[in-house]
């Protein structure tokens, strides 16, 4: 059976200790259980109250172990319900080694150290992304599109999109001069189907983890279910 589910928001201002509402936002989320209610199912589910309890205010639902150890006590997994979907933020130890950098070096003139002139590059961050174990065919398919021969089938690590110049001097030595790329020739359409990946941001509340904003339950459930065992196995 189908149900609705009502995000309620109200706002309170204080004086002399009396409390007064001054606002209510009410959303309504159609289609049976918002992701919020579904990912604590998942966890509950998969065993994460096990080893962690949760803390709740009005703007996040905080998991840390429940027996921490000194120094230990950060949030292992936030959940924080937004209007574009379900944000959830983990620690950036727990992500670094699943996760696809993708940069490109811009040309920034040349350098001469006495010895020798050499060309000077600025190194740029285009993005971060978790690449859907489910989906990295999809992922390589049209990455290959745009950016032949620079995947070998990995979807992890720190990945350059530079292309390179390769030639062969009047000896027939091969050569590679590395082709200058600005942060502007890189677009997110790049990189295809959408539901093949989930884009890494800051956290700016919790400076330690980085976020993901999921808008499905299938994408849901998969990035929770591969990352909650890997922090309960830690």
């Amino acid at each position: 059976m189908s149900k609705t589910v009502y995000d309620v928001i109200q706002r309170f201002e204080v004086e002399n200790g009396i409390p007064r509402l001054v606002s209510t936002n009410i959303q309504v989320i159609q289609g049976g259980e918002d992701l919020m209610s579904l990912a604590i199912k998942l966890l509950s589910q998969l065993g994460f109250y096990d080893k962690f309890e949760e803390n709740r205010t009005s703007q996040y639902i905080g998991f840390r172990l429940k027996n921490p150890g000194k120094g230990a006590k950060r949030y292992q997994i936030v959940l924080s319900q937004r209007k574009e979907g379900l944000c959830i933020s983990i620690p950036n130890k727990v992500l670094k080694k699943d996760i696809l950098e993708l940069t490109c070096d811009t040309e920034d003139g040349y350098i001469d150290s006495g010895d020798d002139i050499y060309e000077a590059y600025t190194n740029n961050i285009l993005g971060k992304f978790w690449i859907l174990p489910s989906k990295e065919d999809v992922f390589l398919e049209s990455f290959h599109s745009y950016y032949p021969n620079i995947l070998e089938g990995e979807v992890r690590g720190i990945v350059s999109l530079n292309r390179r110049y390769v030639y062969l001097d009047d000896d027939g030595v091969d050569w590679g001069e590395k082709i200058s790329m600005e942060p502007e020739y890189f677009k997110i359409e790049h990189l295809g189907d959408s539901s093949s990946y989930l884009a890494i941001t800051e956290d700016k509340l919790f400076p330690y983890a980085s976020q993901v904003c999921i808008t499905s339950i299938e994408v849901l459930e998969e990035f929770l279910s591969y990352f909650a065992k890997i922090i309960m196995e830690q």
